[in-house]
């Protein structure tokens, strides 16, 4: 049983899982982003969802810390420690190192905006899983932190339906006071439409990594339960979670649930026959709502298809253009021609070329200072000569879109972006471009950028939460023809793209390797299970959720919103599975030695001689005791004798 005096080391545990994913407050935050010339200049945002959240698992883990080193040395023989935890151990130091070598380390150590990953919250995520391996001992442990777990999902869940049935908690004087405190002038913009679900977390795709976490624990409390006030309130629980999760419009929750469901068959099928009075009815429910939701909301089902289609959309006219140190190079249907300028006292000269440096036919409009390139493999082209900003500058117009372009201070060539300053183009390189673009919501096209980027990634990565600022945010090019220019990608949509370009791609092998080595362990734990231990259906509801977690991550990054809950669960699995393997270890000692035990009865009876022989035996034995004694008696008698005949001579 779990002592009351070691209970409060589980408070730490409790309220990641109850209040961190329920903070929810605005915050004026500067983001250090205008000294980049891809960034407006405009530095300071709020942030309502991440940011304290951030601020809370930095302090808590802090916390984590100092309860560990008590234990240590209060309790150095209770410590516990196991191979498993040296993964993590790996990935945090080299998370360390990543961030301290990084070039951006002011991101890595106070955090990039709409994301708030610093090194002290990853560095915290390894702290919380080691912390909850640690306390979680028993039975009571785990009880004590399910029915927490639970409470906190229950708040989740009325945030969620309001949210579903369009009545947003956030718009009442109740949420109004919630996100903005006392001040009643200011008003919260929500940016999602009405009747999308996003809970707390702050973007619908987390809702998806919330419930691939929750909605599995739930199924093990519910088959777990054995008093019917509780199956009921799980099966509430599962039905409204499956409400949110349908009204979130998360396509990437629907694939990675499909695929555990297969886990769950390979794991548990010899269980699932045996309730298939329950299984089915259940499945039968989620297929009703999820076909009501689905036919009342058709952007699910055609967000659902575009996850994996493209629409087909004609080649972008401009492929590439270089800012070069001479001219500008403009890729034009798959033509190159190069445009540059001298300006002298009197006026200027232009200069328009193709790839092999021959004049390119024109007209001059005077009045205008416009040049309209006749060549037919440019028609349509045109350059112009403009001030800008009091200075001498390029239009040209391709693909009935203009460009304008300087000559620096350096002699070279700039852009001018969508938030008027000077910058020159990247054009990024990409990877699987045919396959990738336009995939999985545009997932795909940010992943086709950011693959090339593992190549310095060797080793270390860029630093914890420097995304923003690594990834190529000046491919102007690609962001005209997307109609983004206005956007700024803060994450890559990939927990393990996400791992690998800021912490190094070792680290995310650590990761790897860590998951792999749970999932391994666990499998063959619950493989053969009975499941009428408690512990065992947790343990295998531990195992389900996060997997459901790993599975949804190629497609959504780690937030501060949920990833909390799964390294916290990563640790008491671990936990769990070791108190399963001395109870499994213990029930098979006490078997074999109640076989030992009874063998060994059995083998005294079947060496047990006949009573009436054995009586005579002993009767014999007497009659030989009592011969002995006459004997003896006689002899005595004798020496008698001859000692009176001794005493007569004397």
């Amino acid at each position: 049983m779990r002592k009351k005096s070691t209970a409060f080391y589980l408070i730490p545990l409790i309220l990641l899982l109850t209040i961190v994913p329920l903070i929810v407050h605005v915050c004026k935050i500067h983001t250090n982003l205008s000294q980049f010339d891809w960034y407006t200049t405009i530095d300071d945002v709020n942030d309502f969802f991440l940011y304290y959240k951030s601020v809370a698992i930095t302090w808590i883990a802090a916390v984590m810390c100092a309860l560990l080193a008590w234990r240590y040395a209060a309790k150095k023989k209770e410590f516990k420690l196991c191979y498993e935890m040296i993964p993590v151990l790996v990935y945090a130091v080299l998370t360390l190192l990543s961030s301290l070598f990084s070039e951006y380390r002011y991101f890595s150590f106070h955090g990039a905006q709409e994301m708030f990953e610093t090194v002290w919250v990853l560095l915290g995520y390894c702290v919380i899983a080691f912390y909850a391996y640690q306390f979680v001992n028993t039975i009571e442990d785990v009880d004590c932190i399910m029915m927490w777990l639970t409470v906190g999902l229950g708040v989740m869940l009325i945030v969620g339906i309001m949210q579903a049935v369009g009545h947003d908690l956030f718009e009442t004087p109740l949420g109004h006071l919630w996100v903005m405190g006392l001040d009643k002038d200011r008003q919260l913009g929500l940016v999602f439409e009405k009747g999308r679900v996003f809970l707390t977390v702050y973007n619908p795709n987390y809702v998806a990594s919330y419930f691939a976490l929750m909605i599995p624990v739930e199924i093990a409390m519910l088959v777990k339960s054995r008093k019917w006030i509780y199956r009921i309130i799980y099966a509430v629980f599962l039905v409204a979670s499956l409400v949110c999760l349908l009204a979130s419009g998360n396509r990437s929750g629907i694939v990675a649930f499909a695929v555990t469901a297969v886990l769950t068959i390979v794991l548990l099928y010899k269980r699932i026959l045996k309730a298939w009075k329950i299984v089915v009815p259940s499945i039968a429910v989620a297929a009703v709502i999820a076909v009501a939701f689905i036919s009342r909301n058709d952007f699910i089902l055609e967000k659902f298809i575009r996850l994996f289609s493209a629409p087909d959309l004609a080649q972008d006219a401009v492929s590439e253009i270089v800012t070069g140190d001479e001219d500008v190079a403009v890729t034009y249907l798959g033509n190159v021609f190069r445009v540059s300028y001298e300006v002298y006292d009197d006026g200027y000269v232009l200069h328009m070329v193709d790839d092999d440096g021959q004049e390119l036919s024109n007209t001059l409009d005077e009045q205008n200072y416009l040049y309209s390139i006749t060549d037919e493999r440019f028609l349509g082209v045109t350059v112009q000569v403009v001030n800008l900003n009091e200075q001498v500058a390029l239009a040209v117009n391709v693909d009935s879109r203009d460009w304008y372009f300087q000559k620096g201070e350096d002699g070279t060539y700039y852009y001018y972006n969508v938030f008027g300053k000077w910058d020159k183009i990247n054009n990024a390189p990409r990877v699987a471009a045919d396959f990738l673009e336009k995939k999985f919501e545009e997932r795909g096209t940010i992943w086709s950028k950011t693959i090339p980027m593992l190549k310095n990634c060797i080793l270390f990565g860029t630093g914890a939460d420097t995304y923003t600022v690594t990834y190529p945010q000046d491919d102007y090019v690609d962001k005209v023809y997307d109609g983004t220019t206005t956007a700024i990608d803060v994450k890559p949509h990939c927990f393990y793209l996400q791992v690998a370009t800021q912490s190094g791609i070792p680290a995310l092998i650590a990761i790897l390797v860590f998951y792999i080595w749970y999932f391994i362990t666990s499998f063959k734990l619950y493989r053969t299970a009975a499941y009428e231990n408690g512990l065992e259906i947790i343990g295998a509801g531990l195992l389900l959720a996060t997997f459901t977690y790993m599975v949804i991550s190629f497609l959504n990054d780690s937030t501060v919103s949920v990833a909390p809950i799964y390294w916290i669960m990563m640790g008491m699995g671990i936990a769990v599975n070791e108190i399963v393997k001395k109870q499994r270890a213990q029930e098979e000692a006490l078997a074999a030695k109640n076989a030992g035990s009874t063998s060994g009865v059995d083998n005294k009876s079947a060496g047990r001689p006949d009573v009436n022989a054995q009586s005579a035996s002993n009767d014999a034995a007497i009659g030989r005791e009592d011969v002995k004694s006459g004997r003896q008696s006689a002899k005595a008698a004798s020496s008698n004798v001859k000692k009176g005949k001794k005493g007569q001579k004397r």
